[in-house]
């Protein structure tokens, strides 16, 4: 990497103590989360009655772990009318994937309200997950206990993302959806500590080898949605966490009104507008760039989860791809990082719910 002139950057708000006051959503792009997620209080337009405004609340926690052996993809959902949950592994030696996946029924799952110190927990039978957001302690812990089903082998174990700021500077935003109609995500690259069983091998993860990205996300989308997004982590020859987290999405004015950034350590760079190139084979390497050209990367597909889904007045279809990212970043302090064989996912997402 080479330095060159620092360059002027959009600056990291500090969060009120709740995301809506009086009604009013207190919009923008903060270094730390808020205490109180209160969206339910949110003047949106959507009403209050018969449970209505909880219904159109999504919600889920999701986290995509990188071993240099393993990549797992663990997510835990509320979209008010239906809870599901996927537990997905990549082994990357042999290039097998498997997936567990379940559907409830609405009110089975609560997503956590907050990050500071709350739960969330699937259990059905032969799957139990459970995400427990403890940022009073500064982690994010999960637990795993899912049996074997047919072909699809039994995984078990716990995880545990690091968020200290004096290692890793997470990302909070509230950006408006449509006028005072909130969507609210907590992005962060971590490291990851625990140990799992794979089909019978113990797989152990190591702060200062392995990376987790979290993404806690509560929105009130608009019925017809979509969003492109591309994320990675890794730990760069110096030990030091090197990263993105870029998405276009339904947000018209998405120059500043995003959740685009680059994470060096504990240094967090803002970044305008992120566009996607993607090809129709969507195995095919994807190109993913800032406005300002910070960004330049190229993602080339080892694996895929993709699902589509279509219930008459509900229907969703996904791509998310997986593999290996190259390419160049340039932070706020003007140096240039060379992206060599990092490890992450891209997603294209249609839905109307």
């Amino acid at each position: 990497m080479s330095d060159s002139k620092p360059i002027a950057d959009a600056q990291l708000q500090d969060p009120p103590e709740k995301a809506v006051l009086e009604g009013k959503v207190q919009f923008g792009r903060f270094g730390r989360p808020f205490k109180d997620l209160n969206l339910l209080d949110a003047e949106c337009g959507i009403p209050r009655l018969f449970g209505l405004r909880h219904f159109r609340l999504k919600q889920w926690v999701h986290i995509a772990v990188v071993h240099h052996e393993w990549y797992l993809s663990l997510a835990l959902v509320d979209l008010g009318f239906l809870g599901t949950s996927w537990l997905h592994l990549f082994n990357r030696r042999t290039g097998q994937a498997f997936e567990h996946t379940r559907k409830l029924l609405p009110g089975r799952f609560r997503a956590p309200e907050n990050l500071w110190d709350h739960p969330g927990r699937i259990e059905t039978r032969g799957y139990r997950v459970s995400a427990h957001n403890h940022l009073d302690r500064q982690v994010h812990r999960f637990e795993i206990d899912v049996k074997a089903k047919g072909p699809l082998p039994a995984v078990s174990g716990a995880l545990t993302l690091h968020e200290d700021p004096a290692r890793t500077q997470p990302l909070a935003v509230l950006l408006p959806l449509g006028p005072n109609r909130p969507m609210f995500s907590h992005k962060s690259a971590c490291p990851v500590g625990g140990a799992l069983v794979v089909e019978g091998e113990k797989v152990e993860f190591s702060p200062d080898r392995h990376v987790g990205l979290l993404d806690y996300h509560k929105a009130f989308y608009p019925r017809s949605t979509f969003w492109r997004w591309a994320t990675f982590a890794t730990i760069d020859a110096s030990g030091n966490l090197l990263g993105v987290n870029l998405t276009h999405n339904v947000i018209r004015d998405d120059t500043r009104n995003n959740e685009n950034c680059i994470w060096h350590g504990n240094r967090l760079s803002l970044l305008p507008a992120a566009r996607f190139e993607i090809p129709r084979d969507r195995m095919q390497p994807w190109r993913i760039r800032s406005e300002d050209g910070r960004v330049d990367l190229e993602l080339v597909p080892q694996g895929r989860r993709r699902e589509k889904v279509n219930l008459g007045l509900v229907k969703s279809a996904y791509d998310q791809p997986y593999g290996l990212y190259w390419g160049t970043l340039i932070d706020s302090e003007g140096v240039r990082h060379k992206v060599e064989n990092a490890f992450g996912l891209a997603e294209d997402h249609v839905s109307l719910w």
